[in-house]
C-alpha cells in the first residue's frame, strides 16, 4: 500500500518542531510539502497531482504523528477495504449524524478512544484528511482559504455515494488557539452555507452551518462574553509534542501506536 502525506506549509518553524518531527516520515515515507499557495484546496490539488500512489494523507503542519502511526493507519485501512472499499475520505477526528465526535486525537487534552475500523460521519476536521487518488475526490477551489475544505470534500464524496469515516490513528493536534474564529473562517461558512444549501444543516467538527447562521452567531455572542470577563486565554503550542506524547503512554491516556 503506497503511502503519500501532504501537507500546506506556511511557518517552517511550526513544520520543524511539529510535523517533521514524526518518527515514520524518518523511514522513507513519501512527503510532499507546499508552499505558496492561497488556499488549502490550491495547495492540496496541486499534491493530489504529484503523488504517485494511491493513499493521500493530507496533514497539518502543526500535527505530530507518534511511531507506528502510518502501521496504524494501513491497519484501519485494510479493515475499511474489507468492509467497504469504495470509501469516500478519513480522518482521526469527525462528527456524526447524531451530532456525537469520533475518533481519538489530542488538542488540549485528549479526546476519543482507540477502537478497531471506522466510525461513520458526517464530516472530517481538516488536521489529517486521507482519500484515494483513484478515487477522483478533489478539493474545491472556489473556497478560498484553510477552513472548511474537510467538511466540505467530505460532502462531495457523500454526494457521490462514498461514506466517509473517522479512524482510531491517534496524533497531536499542537495548534494554537483563537481568541475568535478569523474572519477567514466565517467567510468560509458562508460559502458553504450556499454551495450546500439543500443540504443543510450540515455538521462540522467545530460549528453547524444552517440556513439561519444561528450556530454561528451564537458561539460568538458566548465567546465575547469569555473575553469580556477573561475566561477565555489563547492555547499555547507545545514545545515538544514527541515529549508529551511519551507521557500521555506512560500515562496509560493513550496506547501505543505500535501495538
Amino acid at each position: 500500500m503506497s503511502l503519500t502525506i501532504v501537507s500546506a506549509v506556511n511557518d517552517e518553524a511550526i513544520l520543524k518542531s511539529c510535523l517533521l518531527q514524526s518518527p515514520d516520515l524518518r523511514s522513507g515515507v513519501d512527503l510532499i510539502l507546499q508552499t505558496g499557495f492561497s488556499s488549502a484546496a490550491e495547495a492540496y490539488n496541486d499534491g493530489i497531482r504529484k503523488c504517485k500512489g494511491d493513499i493521500i494523507v493530507f496533514v497539518h503542519q502543526d500535527v505530530y504523528l507518534p511511531e507506528g502511526w502510518v502501521k496504524r493507519l494501513k491497519s484501519a485501512i485494510g479493515v475499511l477495504n474489507d468492509s467497504d472499499p469504495n470509501w469516500g475520505v478519513l480522518g482521526v477526528w469527525g462528527v456524526q449524524e447524531n451530532g456525537k465526535y469520533a475518533g481519538h486525537v489530542y488538542w488540549q487534552q485528549a479526546a476519543g478512544q482507540h477502537f478497531h475500523g471506522g466510525i461513520e460521519v458526517v464530516t472530517l476536521d481538516e488536521l489529517v484528511l486521507i482519500v484515494r487518488a483513484s478515487s477522483g475526490l478533489s478539493f474545491d477551489e472556489a473556497l478560498a482559504g484553510f477552513h472548511m475544505y474537510g467538511a466540505d470534500i467530505c460532502l462531495e464524496a457523500t454526494q457521490r455515494g462514498m461514506r466517509c469515516y473517522a479512524i482510531s490513528a491517534f496524533c497531536i493536534h499542537n495548534a494554537g488557539g483563537y481568541r475568535m474564529l478569523p474572519l477567514q473562517f466565517w467567510r468560509a461558512y458562508f460559502f458553504m452555507r450556499k454551495k450546500w444549501r439543500y443540504r443543510l444543516p450540515v455538521k462540522t467538527t467545530c460549528t453547524e452551518i444552517t440556513t439561519s447562521c444561528w450556530p454561528m452567531i451564537r458561539w460568538n455572542i458566548i465567546r465575547a462574553a469569555h473575553l469580556a470577563v477573561g475566561q477565555e486565554m489563547a492555547h499555547q503550542r507545545i514545545a515538544d509534542p514527541g515529549l508529551l506524547y511519551r507521557e500521555l503512554v506512560n500515562r496509560q491516556i493513550v496506547l501505543p501506536c505500535q501495538d
